[in-house]
């Protein structure tokens, strides 16, 4: 029987969204369990303690672990932020244990194939899209020596030709995939911390895909279409989970937005309720479909805390960047979920592309006013600069704007207002505006965070038009950024 290990690589502790199972790799897992391959997992990215353990070094403990396992394959999941350390380790595995196969998916190599396989030649295969079938079909062929060419969804080297295969299509009925094997990881080990959530939580994935196209968001081009699972075969899994790991009490649901269709939504409250299951949820969601009755509906299914991507303060700006909401929808998602008991958040963006100066200072007025009407500042976090991912449209703008760009190989000027590790790596290239625009932006975000007077001061609409009317003439240039010559 062929044995597989599944590797989760750690990044360099900014993905942001705490520590679980692998989603993904447990999908994997079980899927190939299902297939009777042998498969063990491995986690690098347990705590916050293991990233510096696990990043860009090769701990004896560990590697003596895999050699003894000596595997024939090993699967892992690339993701921008963490490429660095996946081509290191993939580097190590064909050094130590060079007949093992060395399998990648993930969204970076998904829109890069062909200048990620030139760039990381231990990379053996690539899985391009949804995994839980393609990597079946590959490992079938692959071990009866047929010609790879015949299966769909992968990219691999022959020699020095690399091949790209046409994709797979996706996977429509999400029901018929088996629930993900959480046990291949230590479930118990993970603390997560998403608002009211602390603790002991897994993670589930109800759906696949977003209807909504932001121009910083890559998830509609990776899953290609929205597809969903029935309330009952996600309810179906928290009971499975609550038996598996007994003690476990806490959800985070991590589809990119829970409620983007209110009846999908509504339909897994009504049957967790039906069931009578008490779990304390979160889960990220979208500001255009939240009313006091869906609030009530949350609430009663255990809802404890929404995350909303509010992105900007300024209504010109979400329709630029496709949000499909409006600053009116933002303040009411913010303001009434509370009336039921449930922590709201949001996230923010100010100094984005195609962004006027003017609009980004509506961000920084929006924060003040949400303080007044009983937002903490801290539930409202704001960059003041916008990351590039593969698969974005800010991606492709980013470089026709500068084409001497390359994943393959970022140029040094781009270290710069850039996301760094403790090596010099580039981990993100970001669009951030440099001199003036910045420096004001950040000032003013300080002042408001620090002195309850300038909050007080600062949403009174005289003083927000004096502000911007003095700010935008002292600053009439489009800003600058950091990459520009």
């Amino acid at each position: 029987m062929k044995k597989i290990a599944l590797i989760n690589i750690p990044d360099s502790g900014i993905s942001g969204k705490g520590y679980t199972v692998p989603l993904g790799l447990a999908y994997i897992g079980a899927a190939l369990r299902k297939a009777e391959y042998e498969v063990r997992g491995y986690d690098l990215c347990i705590s916050r303690d293991t990233l510096h353990k696990y990043y860009l070094t090769a701990d004896p403990s560990f590697l003596d672990s895999i050699l003894a396992y000596c595997p024939d394959f090993i699967g892992m999941t690339c993701t921008t932020t963490n490429r660095h350390n996946l081509s290191f380790w993939a580097g190590v595995f064909k050094e130590k244990l060079p007949g093992t196969t060395i399998i990648v998916g993930g969204p970076h190599p998904f829109f890069i194939p062909m200048e990620y396989m030139k760039s990381t030649p231990s990379v053996d295969i690539l899985v391009l899209g949804e995994g839980e079938r393609v990597i079946v079909h590959y490992l079938e062929t692959a071990v009866r020596g047929q010609d790879l060419k015949q299966v769909r969804g992968i990219a691999f080297r022959r020699g020095e030709d690399i091949f790209i295969n046409e994709t797979e299509e996706v996977i429509e009925d999400l029901d018929e995939i088996d629930f993900p094997a959480r046990d291949l990881f230590p479930v118990y080990d993970y603390d997560m911390e998403f608002g009211t959530i602390r603790g002991k939580a897994v993670t589930i994935i109800t759906s696949r895909g977003c209807g909504s196209r932001c121009k910083f968001c890559s998830t509609s081009n990776y899953w290609k279409k929205v597809r969903f699972r029935s309330a009952k075969n996600v309810v179906d899994e928290i009971e499975a989970v609550i038996r598996q790991f007994p003690g476990i009490e806490n959800i985070v649901f991590f589809d990119d937005t829970l409620t983007s269709n209110r009846n999908h939504a509504v339909s897994i409250c009504r049957e967790i309720t039906s069931r009578n299951i008490k779990i304390n949820w979160a889960c990220w969601s979208r500001t255009n479909i939240v009313d006091d009755e869906f609030f009530q509906i949350l609430k009663e299914a255990g809802c404890t805390t929404l995350s909303y991507g509010i992105e900007s303060g300024n209504d010109e700006m979400l329709q630029v960047m496709r949000k499909q909401t409006s600053v009116s929808n933002n303040i009411k998602a913010l303001i009434n979920g509370r009336k039921f008991g449930i922590c709201t958040r949001g996230t923010m963006i100010a100094g984005m592309p195609e962004e006027k100066f003017a609009w980004a200072l509506d961000s920084i007025f929006f924060i003040a006013s949400m303080t007044s009407r009983g937002v903490d500042p801290g539930d409202l976090r704001i960059n003041l600069f916008t990351f590039i991912f593969p698969g974005t449209p800010w991606e492709k703008w980013f470089r026709e704007r500068y084409p001497d760009f390359s994943w393959d190989h970022i140029p040094a000027k781009y270290r710069t207002g850039s996301i760094t590790d403790s090596f010099g790596n580039i981990v993100l290239p970001c669009y951030k505006w440099k001199g003036a625009p910045y420096t004001v932006l950040s000032l003013l975000l300080q002042m408001i965070h620090r002195f309850r007077f300038f909050r007080q001061l600062i949403i009174l609409p005289r003083v927000q038009k004096m502000m911007k009317k003095c700010l935008v003439a002292l600053i009439r240039e489009y800003p600058r950024i950091y990459y520009d010559d």
